[in-house]
């Protein structure tokens, strides 16, 4: 276990210091542990958020190992042409709070290539919200495609915006 933790760890510190993450550790050390991989815009935390990042760290317990979350945070950029709107807070700034969230040991802002992001965090698993569309990933990582987001009714970003009045 000491030695799954030891490499967790380098490969967080590689990931933060903005370094490829396969090209850091030997394989013998990667295998120790699952990496999962979710994203979004959260812009507005709500319960839905904390349901799904709370599912995507049990998506990679199926190797009965040690898991990290990353979670990608959509680029503004990306918010703009995806959602039709600016976002409430940078990229920056919603990495952040969704990197001090119980479930996540590390938040990204995303780049404009996916695949250049998925290249980078080198998953093993990848979650996809409930209402978020699957891409075709390259094979050997594990795609889960979660089917709720939670009971609670304030689960939804558009229905706490309109709450809001924004």
């Amino acid at each position: 276990m000491e030695e799954a933790k030891s490499a967790m760890s380098r490969y967080l510190a590689a990931m933060r210091s903005g370094a490829a993450s396969k090209s850091i550790l030997f394989p013998e050390h990667r295998r120790l542990f699952s990496v999962v991989l979710t994203g979004g815009v959260f812009d507005v935390i709500h319960p839905g958020h904390l349901h799904t990042l709370t599912e995507a760290k049990k998506a990679g317990a199926f190797a009965h190992k040690p898991v990290v979350l990353v979670v990608v945070v959509a680029s503004d950029e990306n918010v703009k042409k995806r959602k039709g709107h600016e976002p409430l807070h940078t990229a920056a700034e919603r990495a952040e709070l969704v990197g001090s969230l119980k479930p996540v040991d590390l938040a990204i802002v995303g780049v404009s290539r996916w695949q250049d992001t998925l290249a980078r965090v080198g998953p093993d698993v990848v979650v996809f919200g409930y209402d978020q569309t699957p891409m075709e990933l390259p094979e050997g990582i594990r795609v889960v495609h979660l089917t709720s987001h939670g009971a609670n009714p304030n689960s939804k970003t558009g229905k706490v915006r309109e709450r809001l009045g924004l």
